[in-house]
């Protein structure tokens, strides 16, 4: 009776979650009622797992009910948090654009036939095929994939619309609410006394300590950071934007398409929203901290510049170090959440995403004409077509340039031959 109960319960909140009913055929399909659907689908194979007999179960049995719970937990958490990305659930739940529900009248029948591969396992009985819990998880991340580009098909309708994917935008959105964070921490520590605003500039300039788990398979995602810190101490920064960077998207290894290179060269970041690709070229491991800034002393990270205009003569912190492939030698790139979190939709007929410059998107200049003023760049609205051309704005117009020693400059035979003086 427990496993009955529970197995309703379930089905139940599934449906009530999905708010949608798949009773009146294709015509009245919405977005709600196939996720609904799917979401029966999988309601109904999990029920199939709790009436089974446990008895002679082995671990892909358990594997397969782990994959399905798995599944089940994240459409639902998908379809509410999806909701709440283009103005309400309302827009979400009865959305009827047809690239999404063919889409996802698609998913819908690999679910449908996936249920019926498992019921027929259950009559049948003996040990389960180990492949499907893979193709579970596959299914599951097909789906969480198809509900972002749904959210984002809404909002490029229901919502003003911006240059940024809807997936850049929460990782945009992150970042300025760390930089308030940041300024409000800065008036924080102005109020406090001089003494023990020295301490805490020494506690600053001892760097914490990171957990970093590089990728080494095609599929390895973004390492992630585990960072020991007080939220007086440490303010957010770019390095904190990476779980949500993890979050909307996925790294992988790509193929760069030379066949003198080695296979699998190229660091490329995929989008689940726009499905754009952001391709880091000739990279072994993708760096989740940036680099320090040579012959600088280290930034006070409660600075309300700290993370957009540090020490560096006033430029922006964008380098991120890492190591080349086919020649193991250092190189400079850009740091990773400051691509995803500016970067558009890939054009018609395109697979990578454009990248806007938030620094010159930010910026002003002075008009010098009859009404003087203000003015912001005027920049192009495909923005730069590759991290490459990204990287390469970013050195010629937001770096600050070393300034050379005079030997380096004035030829040994002239500084000796200039006796005059």
């Amino acid at each position: 009776m427990s496993n009955a109960a529970g197995g309703s319960s379930r089905k139940s909140s599934v449906v009530s979650g999905f708010h949608g009913e798949r009773a009146g055929g294709a015509s009245s399909d919405t977005v709600g009622s196939l996720l609904a659907a799917i979401g029966t689908c999988l309601t109904d194979a999990l029920r199939l797992f709790m009436f089974a007999d446990k008895r002679h179960w082995g671990p892909d049995e358990f594997e397969q009910t782990r994959a399905l719970e798995d599944a089940l937990d994240e459409a639902k958490k998908d379809f509410q948090e999806m909701g709440q990305l283009v103005r309400g659930q309302f827009y979400y739940e009865n959305d009827r654009i047809p690239e999404s529900l063919n889409e996802l009248r698609l998913l819908l029948a690999q679910f449908q036939e996936h249920y019926e591969n498992l019921k027929s396992w259950a009559r049948q009985g003996g040990p389960i095929n180990p492949i499907w819990a893979r193709d579970t998880s596959s299914l599951r991340k097909d789906l969480h994939r198809a509900q972002c580009r749904a959210a984002r098909r809404i909002s490029l309708i229901a919502e003003q619309p911006t240059p940024r994917c809807l997936g850049a935008t929460q990782v945009y959105r992150l970042q300025k609410r760390n930089e308030a964070e940041r300024l409000r921490l800065q008036k924080q520590r102005e109020a406090l006394p001089p003494w023990q605003q020295q301490q805490q500039q020494s506690h600053h300039h001892q760097r914490p300590d990171h957990n970093i788990q590089s990728p080494t398979s095609p599929d390895s995602t973004m390492p992630q950071i585990t960072t020991k810190h007080h939220p007086l101490r440490h303010p957010p920064s770019l390095e904190s934007l990476v779980p949500k960077c993890n979050q909307i998207g996925r790294f992988q290894r790509l193929n760069s398409g030379n066949p003198s290179e080695s296979p699998f060269n190229d660091a490329a970041f995929i989008c689940d929203f726009c499905n754009g690709y952001l391709v880091w070229p000739d990279l072994r491991t993708m760096p989740s901290v940036r680099s320090t800034l040579p012959q600088q002393p280290p930034p006070d990270p409660l600075s309300p510049a700290y993370d957009s205009k540090t020490v560096n003569n006033g430029y922006p912190h964008w380098q991120a170090s890492g190591l080349s492939c086919t020649a193991n030698e250092p190189k400079t790139l850009v740091f990773a959440p400051l691509a995803i979190a500016n970067h558009m939709p890939p054009e018609p007929g395109e697979w990578q995403a454009g990248i806007i410059c938030p620094y010159c998107e930010e910026d002003t200049y002075l008009d010098e004409g009859e009404d003087s003023g203000e003015m912001k760049y005027v920049m192009d609205d495909k923005g730069f077509g590759s991290v490459e051309e990204f990287r390469e704005h970013l050195e010629w117009y937001h770096t600050a340039m070393a300034v050379p020693k005079l030997e380096d400059v004035v030829p040994e035979v002239v500084r000796g031959s200039c006796g005059v003086m």
